[in-house]
Formats: C-alpha cells, sequence, structure tokens
C-alpha cells in the first residue's frame, strides 16, 4: 500500500458505524449532566459570595435571577455546541479525545468554583471535607483528560520520565491526604465504655493492677500494657490515647496500601484500597479499639508473607511468625485467623507453586521449613506471654475470661441479629427524608451482605485459577495465593463480626473488602475496558461499594469535623486533654474534686444493677481516683449475678468509697439477653441503705455515703 493510500491523522472514514454515533450522542448527554452539575456548584458558590457582599437583599434577588439565566443560557449553548462537536468528530475518530477535552474544561471550571468556595469556608470559619474532596475530584479529572489530550496529540511523547515523577508526586499526595483524613477526627467525643475500657485498662495497670486478677476483663491485655507505657511516659490523657491510637490507624491503612501493591502488582491500582480504608478508619470513633493494633500486626504479618512469596528468603516468615504473635496479645481471635491466612498462603505455594515443575520432596521440605520459620517464633511469644499472665492472674480465670466467656455469655447478652436476605421495605413508612431511610435500611444490609458476596466470587474465581493449573493450563500466580490468603483472612474477620454484629464490628472485614474488590476489577483483560457492555456495567455495580465503603463514611467523617475540629478544646478537665466529654461529665468530676480533694476511692454505678447494659468506664480516667472494686466494667451476665454483687458489696464495704457517681442513661432493651431483669438487688439495697443522692449534673447523679 503507496502512503497516499493510507489514512492520516484526522483523515475522515468512509462509513461510520452505527455504534460509533450512539456513542458520540450518548457521551454528549453525560457531558449535559456534568454540565448541569457544574451550573448547579457554581451557582450554589455564587450565592454563597452574596452573604459576603454588602448588597441588600433587593439587590441580592437581582443578581441571583440574573445569574439563573446566563447560566441556562450556557448549558443551551453547551448543548447546541457539543453535539456538533461529537457528531463531527465521529468521521474522525475523535470523539473521545474531543470528550476529554470537554470535561477537561468543565472540571477546571469546577475546580475553581470549588476553590472559591473553600476560601469563603475558610472566611466564614466552616470548612467542609465535602468541598474539599469535590475539588480533589475535579482536578484529577482535569488532569486525566488533559493527560489523554495529549497523548492524542503526542502518541510518541519522550517526556515519560517526567510523567513518572508526577505520578509518584501524586501517590504520594494522595498516601499523606488519607492520613491527615485519619488524624482529622481526633477530637470526637469521648467514648465512656468502650474507650473507656481502654483508658481504665492502661491506668490499672500502670499503677500496679494484673489484669484478670485485680480487675475483671474479657479481652486480652496487650493494648493496657502499652497504654501503662504511654501514660507513664506521656502522662495519664485521654490525648495520649489517641495520638497513639491516630498513629497506629495510619500506620495500617500504610501497610493496607503496601499488601494491596502486592496483590495488584501495581502503586497506583494499590490506592483505591488505600483511600477507602483511610476514609473508614477515619469515620470510625471508637478510639482505643484493641482491634486496631491487631489488624496493624495481622496486616504486616500478611504483608511479609507475600514478600517471602516473591523473594523466598524464610527471614521474612519470622518476622511475619513474630507479628502474628504479637497480634494475640491483643485479640486472640484475630491472631488464629492471621495464623490461618499465613498458613493457606504457605499451602497453596506448596500445592500449586508458580515457578516451573518442582519435585514434591523439595516443595515439602520447603513447606516444613516455611512452617517452622512462621510457626516458632508466634508460639514462643505466645506461651511466654500468656504463660506469664496465667502464673500471676491463674490459668482457670484466664482461660474462663478469655475463651470460655466469649463464647457464651457474651453472646448470649451482645448478639445482634443479622440482616434478613430480604431487606426490611417497611421502614420507608417511617419519618425522616428518603436519602436517612434508604440509608438506615440498606447500610447495615449491605455491609452484612457484600462482604459474602465478595468472599465468594474471589474464591470462585481462585478455584477456576486452581483447576487450571492442576490440568496443566497457566500457572497458578503468587498473587492469587496471596488474594487466598486475603479472603481467609477477611472470613475470619466476618466471623468475628457475627457475635456482635454491627458496623465497627464489620468494619475489619470490609477493610479486607476493598481490597478483593480491586483485585477482582484487575482480573478483567485490559482490552475489555475498550468495550461498553463491559466498562458500563462494571462501573454500575462498583458504584454500591463506592458508596458504602468511600461516600458514606467520607459524609460522616465530614460531619465529625464540622462539629468538633480537631484544634478546639472542649473539655475543662486536664486529663481530657481538650476532648469533648458527655453532658455533665466536667461537672460531675469538679464536683468530686471539691468535695472529696483527698481523691478517696471511686465507684461509677447506674441508677439500677439489677438490669445493667452498660457503665461510664471513662469518669474513673478523668477523675484519676482509685477504683473501688475490680469490676469497673459492669457487664451484663456478670455484675447483674448473685455471685458478682456479693463480692462487689463486699468490696465496697472494705473500701468505704465516699461517693458514687451514676450516669442515667437507661438500657437500650437490645434483642438479646442484655433486656432481661435479673431480680438480684443486692448491690442496690447496699447503696440506699448507706448512700444519699446529693448532685445532679445532666447525664451524671452524685451519691455521698451517710456517716
Amino acid at each position: 500500500m503507496s502512503s497516499l493510500s493510507r489514512p492520516s491523522t484526522g483523515q475522515d472514514l468512509v462509513n461510520p458505524p452505527v455504534r460509533a454515533y450512539v456513542a458520540a450522542y450518548g457521551l454528549w448527554f453525560l457531558t449535559f449532566l456534568v454540565g448541569l452539575v457544574v451550573a448547579f456548584a457554581v451557582r450554589d458558590v455564587f450565592q454563597m459570595a452574596m452573604v459576603f457582599t454588602p448588597l441588600d437583599r433587593y439587590g441580592v434577588h437581582l443578581f441571583n435571577q440574573i445569574s439563573v439565566v446566563v447560566l441556562v443560557v450556557l448549558l443551551l449553548a453547551l448543548v447546541v455546541v457539543t453535539e456538533a462537536y461529537y457528531r463531527n468528530g465521529v468521521p474522525r475518530r475523535q470523539v473521545g479525545v474531543r470528550f476529554a477535552r470537554v470535561i477537561g474544561i468543565l472540571a477546571l471550571i469546577l475546580a475553581v468554583a470549588q476553590g472559591v468556595r473553600l476560601a469563603l469556608e475558610v472566611v466564614a470559619g466552616s470548612v467542609n471535607l465535602l468541598s474539599v474532596l469535590i475539588l480533589a475530584v475535579s482536578l484529577g479529572i482535569y488532569g486525566g483528560a488533559r493527560e489523554v489530550v495529549k497523548r492524542q496529540a503526542q502518541p510518541a511523547d519522550a517526556s515519560s520520565a517526567r510523567r513518572e515523577v508526577m505520578s509518584g508526586a501524586l501517590v504520594g499526595a494522595l498516601l499523606a491526604a488519607g492520613a491527615v483524613l485519619i488524624a482529622l477526627a481526633i477530637k470526637t467525643p469521648l467514648n465512656p465504655y468502650d474507650e473507656g475500657l481502654a483508658l481504665v485498662g492502661g491506668m490499672r495497670v500502670l499503677h500496679g493492677d494484673v489484669p484478670l486478677r485485680d480487675y475483671w476483663a474479657i479481652y486480652p491485655p496487650g493494648q493496657s500494657y502499652v497504654l501503662a507505657a504511654l501514660f507513664g511516659v506521656a502522662g495519664e490523657n485521654v490525648l495520649v490515647e489517641r495520638v497513639y491510637d491516630t498513629l497506629v490507624r495510619v500506620l495500617l491503612a500504610l501497610v493496607i496500601y503496601l499488601v494491596s501493591a502486592r496483590v495488584l502488582r501495581s502503586w497506583r491500582w494499590a490506592l483505591a484500597p488505600y483511600l477507602a480504608a483511610a476514609v473508614l478508619l477515619a469515620s470510625a470513633t471508637f478510639y482505643g479499639y484493641a482491634v486496631f493494633p491487631a489488624l496493624l500486626c495481622g496486616f504486616a504479618a500478611l504483608l511479609l508473607g507475600f514478600i517471602y512469596v516473591d523473594r523466598d528468603k524464610l527471614r521474612w516468615l519470622v518476622g511475619a511468625g513474630l507479628l502474628a504473635g504479637v497480634t494475640v496479645f491483643f485479640r486472640l481471635d484475630l491472631g488464629f485467623y492471621t495464623a490461618a491466612s499465613i498458613g493457606v498462603l504457605l499451602i497453596l505455594t506448596w500445592l500449586l507453586p508458580p515457578e516451573g515443575d518442582v519435585a514434591w520432596g523439595d516443595r515439602t521440605r520447603r513447606l516444613m521449613l516455611a512452617v517452622l520459620a512462621a510457626a516458632g517464633p508466634a508460639l514462643l511469644l505466645v506461651l511466654v506471654f500468656y504463660g506469664y499472665l496465667g502464673s500471676v492472674a491463674g490459668f482457670s480465670t484466664m482461660v474462663e475470661n478469655l475463651l470460655v466467656f466469649p463464647a457464651t455469655t457474651f453472646r448470649a447478652v451482645r448478639h445482634l441479629p443479622y440482616p434478613p436476605l430480604i431487606p426490611d421495605w417497611s421502614i420507608w413508612s417511617g419519618e425522616g427524608s428518603i436519602d436517612v431511610r434508604l440509608d438506615r435500611m440498606l447500610s447495615d444490609y449491605l455491609r452484612f451482605y457484600i462482604p459474602l458476596l465478595v468472599y465468594v466470587l474471589s474464591s470462585a474465581l481462585l478455584v477456576v485459577s486452581a483447576v487450571r493449573a492442576g490440568r496443566g493450563g497457566r500457572r497458578f500466580a503468587r498473587t492469587d495465593s496471596m488474594a487466598a490468603a486475603l479472603v481467609v483472612f477477611g472470613a475470619g474477620m466476618f466471623v468475628q463480626a457475627l457475635s456482635r454484629y454491627d458496623e465497627i464490628h464489620v468494619l475489619p472485614a470490609s477493610l479486607v473488602v476493598v481490597i478483593l474488590i480491586t483485585w477482582m476489577v484487575r482480573q478483567i483483560p485490559a482490552g475489555r475496558w475498550s468495550q461498553p457492555w463491559v466498562t458500563v456495567p462494571v462501573a454500575a455495580v462498583l458504584l454500591v461499594p463506592f458508596t458504602l465503603y468511600f461516600v458514606s463514611p467520607y459524609i460522616g467523617l465530614s460531619n465529625i469535623v464540622r462539629h468538633f475540629t480537631p484544634l478546639g478544646c472542649y473539655s475543662t478537665l486536664p486529663r481530657a486533654g481538650c476532648v469533648p466529654t458527655l453532658p455533665g461529665q466536667d461537672d460531675a468530676v469538679q464536683i468530686l474534686d471539691h468535695q472529696s480533694p483527698e481523691r478517696g476511692p471511686l465507684f461509677a454505678g447506674l441508677p439500677r444493677h439489677d438490669n445493667v447494659f452498660a457503665n461510664d468506664v471513662s469518669i474513673y480516667f478523668l477523675a484519676g481516683r482509685p477504683i473501688a472494686t475490680r469490676y469497673h466494667e459492669l457487664h451484663p451476665g456478670v455484675t447483674t449475678t448473685q455471685v458478682v454483687q456479693e463480692e462487689m458489696v463486699a468490696e465496697l464495704t472494705a473500701q468505704a468509697p465516699g461517693w458514687l457517681v451514676f450516669i442515667t442513661w437507661g438500657n437500650p432493651s437490645e434483642p438479646n439477653a442484655s433486656r432481661f431483669n435479673s431480680g438480684v438487688t443486692l448491690l442496690d439495697d447496699y447503696i440506699r441503705d448507706l448512700y444519699k443522692r446529693e448532685h445532679t449534673v445532666g447525664m451524671y447523679e452524685l451519691w455521698r455515703r451517710q456517716p
């Protein structure tokens, strides 16, 4: 063929197919929708700017009406111009680049508008994180569209090194942005029960108490020992615990990014699960939650296991074993699931090696060495830690509290029902806006069933790959073994949430789900993405997890930061570290300091103890006083029993605390055994015989011991 007969760049096609025009008009309609969104955003910013002008209400109204007319005219111009622009681009095969050029311009307009809005919000002293997100997304779309146009114009551009530098800078900026998001919620109001347990556990260990022996607990004491060490160095302050917790979450998100990069074989693709994990962790307000350091160690152990699979060096497995052992210091169940996922990783590399054929004997010897390298350090740490704890607290007590109680009584009094297979549509008849009712109906449902669906689909893909590998087809890739380990790890995280299914307990499973969803998307061949019947359904399906695991928690985080900025100070108590407390909590502690300056022992209870759900544990820490009983946590099924109340009465008789503090919230009457009255009133009778209510402040009552 001569050079004259070849189509040159921009040369018309003789007969463009009909589907090309259909695609062009589809993009044209999409452009109109994007233009409509941009118009609403610009008008919103214009109305916000009018607030800062000296114009009277008549002038503002006039300018608003003019702005509507201008925006409508511009939208009509956009519709007319882009229709001709895209239609004429079909014969030249330039619809895609023309669409990118138009969307880039609209994104730039939106970015400018959001920049102005952010500036106005800064002036008003009320920055909204949603504005930041919209600005970042619009700038990202503009950058992507600009890159598409440049590549179309210069397909053989030699500035690849510059693009790599810019790509690296973008990755670094997004990693930093995720860390900042996690830190923004540090002034969330104090959680009086769950966070109080962490604070008081650290305080009691710091002052010489031994977990399980000197105070009742049902979780491993690793978090208590860490917080005790931090309190000993930096002082007993809520903010010390929160800075530690925030650093743990930031490290956890970064480790998730590194794990994702190994599984996905892409630093860029790994940003998707990283950002979702960062937002999920930022919006989870359970500070001091021992699951977070356990997850950090668990994911880090998996990461070292993945590095071992890639590099075949046993030292990485030794590190993985050490981290798996440390995981057990914080949570027994998470330590077990971590060990199981590493075991699956090693077994799969033994059964389906990614490299060429290797003799069974050599593979088996390698497997035995790998198991010893990982299991040896883990077992050694577990035996030393729990051997010491059992020797000082009693092995029978340790087994009862850490194993038997969580599997029996805890499940009976804390279990929550799972969402039904068919969503409860009756909620539509309730009160509230459509979005609130929809969120209430679907959030828990989707959090429960999306992980199950993702684990099933991931397992199916892995089984297909394993069957092909077993029949001599393509090799079972290293990333397939890694994904299988993540499926086991995530399934374990889901199982641990079943004892009390709610948003915070299913969070660990969600962190694994966002990695596996990205991994499944990566399984779609690159050539398929150019086919609309693949791209459109996949994009539509991904909207659900994107909304659930990013948009919804991001909105929640935005609301938190709007009300409790990280630089604000919301409490006058020195030990609170400016963290917001409950209504009346500051006053209750200040009354205690004034009425009882000798700082005698304290008991924090409830108006009644025959039917309990949770007490305010945090007030022990805020008051900084000795605790009059080993049961600082009033747990249903424990402190509602005759035996324990007899023990508590004996302790209160011996300690003779001058003051009792009761929080007056009621039992939420959950659908489990915690809503039932035990009929045991021994503790309540003792209190009413010897104490009298003196003060009521906010949610609290203060009772004084009578002479």
